[in-house]
């Protein structure tokens, strides 16, 4: 409606400035033609006086000639007539309206007419005729006609230029308000709630305006770039779909990597229990076992029969490609089922593997195999680190005394962390730059993909945390995940 209001203004104020200064000129004009018959009039009326009173002059003498002036005023109702003299010192009676100064043409025997004004404020047309008597003397008939009738006339056009501009107003305010409304109004209504449809993503609706005006192609031009809009989301959508299914893969790619380098060590695992299955399975079948060392046997069997199942389930687990979906994880639970997956691997290499639980839970809200993933591929790391043994421990606490990188736009205070410390060779700053790189490895071909700590840093960033890597040149390395206290409102 704004957008009509200020046409409907701009167009009717240029309208009323022009009907105005036309109306303008028009009285003016009419004015000076008003002003030129009333002088012309009474230039008429006085040459008609001056010949009389020139003939009365000659014949009767002044007296006459002037008394007859003064019953001409009787005939002449709108005009006042009346002799002057233009020289000498006349009485007052006869001298004119105006100064001498101001009537010189007379002496050259020119009419003279002009405006005067009176002491009251009113305007008078004033023609002399001039006459020179016998005597030589210069004299005048003054003509003194009121221009009230003219201002009269002046202020009632006025009135009704005023009457005519204020109907023309208000007309063109209603019919540009209908057209307005029609025009412009409920179209640009339309094109606004398209726009905010489209601002708040909705891109399904469509709009067409008919016409060939500017508003019908604003309309297109809306419409082209919802087409636009919508192809270009399905095409990120597309694109977003396959990049997901792409770092799925790859993942799940490192998750197979990992389950090849704990291959060698969960088959020697399942060699014990199947040895003592065995064992006790002849024990049994041998004539005249006693039933107490049957049934003794039996729970054996049964215990490493249980043991393998749970070795095999948590590989199949791991190695399982499913939906990422986050719930509440233990920290402590998290490590300790790591350290029976990888305790067998960790003692082919040499390596002691212990976990530092935390005196309370640790929950987080976290993709579960996710999480698992990312801590697997930093222990198998730290154990594949230590060619000569050691240690790697695994620990998990909440902090608040760190800062998050300036990368994580955050306002979180408190977190989770979960470290992974070894005892192996520690790597440079130079290798410290680059080792969450995609395909960077400092292992030799064959023995990694380069993938793990880059997939393993996506995962976390994707959590809504980050890692950390403290190491030193033939001391060790720990990296330290932080994640998001889901607690942080108990600590505010």
């Amino acid at each position: 409606m704004r957008l009509t209001v200020k046409i409907t203004f701009a167009v009717l104020l240029g309208v009323a400035l022009v009907f105005s200064a036309y109306s303008y000129f028009s009285i003016q004009r009419e004015r000076e033609q008003l002003k030129k018959n009333l002088s012309r009039e009474s230039r008429h009326i006085g040459e008609s006086l001056r010949f009389l009173v020139t003939e009365l002059w000659q014949q009767r003498g002044e007296e006459v000639a002037i008394a007859f002036l003064k019953r001409a005023n009787q005939d002449y109702q709108q005009t006042l007539v009346r002799w002057v003299w233009i020289e000498g010192d006349p009485l007052p009676q006869y001298q004119p309206r105006v100064p001498v100064e101001q009537l010189g043409e007379l002496f050259h025997e020119e009419t003279v007419a002009l405006l005067a004004g009176s002491p009251d404020g009113k305007d008078f047309l004033l023609t002399y005729l001039p006459l020179i008597t016998a005597d030589g003397r210069v004299g005048a008939i003054e003509l003194s006609e009121s221009m009230d009738e003219m201002h009269d006339y002046v202020q009632e056009s006025l009135r009704r230029s005023a009457v005519v501009v204020g109907v023309s107003v208000i007309s063109g305010v209603l019919f540009m308000g209908v057209l307005g409304s029609i025009w412009i109004d409920r179209p640009m209504q339309k094109l606004r709630a398209q726009a905010e449809r489209i601002g708040t993503g909705d891109l399904s609706t469509s709009i067409n305006l008919p016409g060939s005006g500017e508003i019908s192609e604003l309309s297109s031009t809306i419409e082209r770039m919802r087409g636009q809009l919508a192809e270009a989301r399905e095409a990120e959508q597309i694109a977003t779909n396959e990049k997901f299914e792409a770092l799925e893969k790859l993942r799940h790619t490192e998750r197979l990597a990992t389950l090849g380098q704990l291959s060698a060590g969960i088959a020697h695992e399942l060699g014990t229990p199947l040895n003592v299955i065995s064992g006790r399975a002849k024990m049994i079948g041998r004539a005249g076992m006693k039933t107490d060392d049957i049934f003794r046997s039996a729970g054996i069997i049964g215990e490493q029969a249980e043991r393998m199942t749970e070795i095999i389930r948590q590989l199949l687990s791991f190695a399982r490609r499913g939906e990422a979906k986050k719930q509440t994880v233990d920290l402590n639970t998290l490590l300790r089922s790591i350290q029976s997956l990888l305790e067998p691997t960790a003692r082919e290499h040499g390596v002691e593997l212990l976990v530092d639980n935390a005196e309370q839970s640790q929950p987080v809200f976290a993709d579960p195999g996710q999480l698992q993933q990312v801590v697997l591929n930093l222990t198998l790391n730290g154990i594949q680190a230590m060619s000569s043994g050691g240690h790697v421990t695994l620990s998990s606490f909440t902090t608040s005394n760190v800062v998050p990188p300036d990368t994580l736009a955050t306002k979180q205070t408190h977190w989770a962390c979960l470290q992974v410390k070894d005892q192996g060779k520690g790597m440079d700053a130079e290798t410290l730059k680059k080792i969450f790189d995609p395909f960077f490895t400092t292992k030799d071909i064959g023995q990694g993909t380069g993938l793990g700590l880059s997939i393993a840093h996506g995962i976390i960033e994707e959590h809504g945390g980050w890692i950390a890597v403290d190491s030193i040149p033939e001391q060790g390395s720990c990296f330290s995940i932080y994640l998001p206290d889901p607690s942080e409102g108990e600590h505010a």
